[in-house]
């Protein structure tokens, strides 16, 4: 179906992505110049439509799809978003930073911290103890995200953030976002966490941080974590139907049911305040209906919303995940959740984190709705 808008443009790249011509897909590559296989929303391709909303969008080569990018003459570093020989609008790749051609002991900087327009972007534990027992979520992809699996990439110690860090020019940045897969530990991976965030701290003590996890066991990591210096925290519900998520995330399920995410979203906003805590639903998962109903139930917690499309991932062989949504379901579920926020005076005030960042949501651009 034909997207109307620079919105509906957005929300068709997340959901059903886009092709490439060799040219543009040539100039993609300058944004990945190590070539890292990237795990998760963090593949795909970073660019600004209309020099006004940024996306970042997963490309396809073995499968058409209605909108290709095709070169614009008129601009190096240009593209034109093309639907079946008509364009849509114009864009432009995002360019690659010069610290990208950093190295810290040996690895690309790329391994440790990538940039997401002004935010920046790393992962502590780039594994999951889910995959170990076979529960892991089926739409993750964490574990295939290095080809290098060195143990000084899978588990970063702080030293290589902070290495990582010292060659950026910070204030270019609004802050860093950190994440990690779970542990079957009572902390939930927090204890891996908390540590290297209270170094980073120590040595950029103005620098916000944003952290995902799973809600831990024991509540008063949430507290720990504020005292290392993370100033904001994602904990994603992923889907709201109790039978969606025994399929979709059934070790999450099992070890963080939907109480303990509630009590701990509650402990959260308690110690970080309205608009610092966030939670992101994979639409595509589930009816649209029964993600609205966990939308509406986090609002009310004053958690921020975050409705993401998922993402298939066709480099990665036997990938379980095929998501079924269409970008007007996508819309339908931001213009609820927009209401509600305005409903409920509820205003992300993270400078951090994927909310702040905006590339694969909607929540960002509600003026354009």
């Amino acid at each position: 179906m034909k997207p109307r808008n620079l919105i509906e443009i957005k929300a068709k790249m997340l959901c059903e992505g886009v092709n490439l011509t060799p040219e543009i897909e040539e100039l993609f590559s300058k944004q990945n110049p190590s070539g890292i296989k990237r795990g998760g929303l963090s593949s795909g391709g970073k660019m600004k439509l209309a020099g006004r909303i940024q996306v970042n969008a997963p490309f396809y080569r073995s499968i058409k799809v209605d909108l290709k990018l095709v070169p614009d003459i008129s601009c190096p570093n240009g593209f034109i978003v093309d639907y079946y020989g008509e364009p849509l609008c114009t864009g432009e790749i995002l360019e690659a930073p010069n610290w990208y051609k950093e190295k810290i002991e040996g690895f690309s900087i790329t391994q440790i911290i990538t940039a997401h327009g002004r935010q920046l972007a790393g992962a502590i534990y780039e594994n999951c103890s889910l995959f170990g027992i076979g529960e892991e979520c089926k739409f993750c992809v964490i574990n295939h995200s290095l080809n290098n699996r060195s143990p000084f990439l899978v588990l970063k110690k702080a030293d290589l953030f902070i290495k990582a860090l010292s060659k950026i020019r910070l204030i270019d940045y609004d802050g860093l976002s950190l994440n990690g897969g779970m542990t079957l530990n009572s902390g939930r991976g927090m204890e891996i966490i908390e540590p290297v965030v209270k170094e980073i701290h120590k040595v950029y003590p103005t620098l916000n941080i944003a952290i995902e996890i799973t809600p831990p066991k024991d509540l008063t990591w949430i507290n720990r974590l504020k005292e290392a210096g993370v100033s904001s925290l994602m904990m994603n519900l992923e889907c709201w139907d109790d039978e969606i998520r025994k399929e979709i995330i059934p070790g999450k399920n099992k070890l963080c049911s939907k109480e303990m995410y509630m009590k701990a979203f509650e402990q959260a906003v308690d110690v970080f305040g309205n608009g610092k805590v966030s939670s992101c639903f994979v639409i595509g998962t589930e009816r649209p209906e029964s993600i609205k109903e966990g939308i509406r139930v986090i609002t009310d917690l004053g958690v921020v919303p975050s409705p993401l499309a998922g993402r298939y991932f066709e480099d990665i062989p036997d990938y379980p995940f095929i998501p079924r949504v269409s970008f007007y379901e996508l819309i339908d579920v931001m213009v609820y959740t927009n209401k509600l926020m305005y409903e409920k005076g509820l205003i992300s005030t993270d400078t951090s984190g994927c909310v702040a960042c905006g590339m694969c949501d909607l929540i960002r651009d509600r003026e354009l709705f």
